[in-house]
């Protein structure tokens, strides 16, 4: 005997399959893939330009230990120091006393600097040309970029 009502012959509805989250499509790959690398190429752009301002930050720290007038030959030797970091060859590193003295007066023209001889090489140094000396290389230090530094 056949089954004449209609409704037994219907199978139950099913519903569709949910949507969820995971696995996400393939543009959202991409996407995450391009945010990835440029997270990746910005932090190693950063880096470099950190590593690269090292040198002139730890002369900045450098600086604020030396205070004492007996000091003067260590000043001077951080400037040169900072110097030979940025720009290896420069003829001003081996230059006479002088030179060197022109060549930090060109960097702050409108900051006095004393004579380097008489405070670099006389027995007892003058505590307030040192002190001059030293309020020099702390503007020039914070006022120099990286930049500059590698230009010189």
């Amino acid at each position: 005997m056949a089954n004449t009502e209609p409704q037994l012959a219907l199978a139950d509805i099913q519903e569709p399959v949910l949507n969820t989250f995971w696995p996400p499509a393939p543009g959202w790959w991409l996407l995450t893939v391009l945010v990835i690398v440029l997270l990746a190429y910005g932090f190693r752009f950063f880096w470099k330009k950190w590593q690269k301002a090292l040198p002139l930050r730890q002369a900045k720290a450098e600086l604020r230990l030396i205070k004492a007038s007996d000091q003067s030959a260590e000043l001077n030797e951080l400037l040169k120091r900072l110097v030979r970091c940025y720009s290896p060859g420069h003829s001003v590193l081996s230059a006479p006393v002088k030179h060197w003295q022109e060549f930090l007066q060109q960097q702050l023209p409108q900051q006095p600097l004393p004579d380097l001889q008489k405070v670099l090489y006389q027995s007892a140094s003058d505590q307030a040309e040192f002190t001059i000396y030293r309020q020099f290389a702390e503007k020039w230090l914070h006022k120099v970029s990286v930049k500059q530094l590698e230009r010189l």
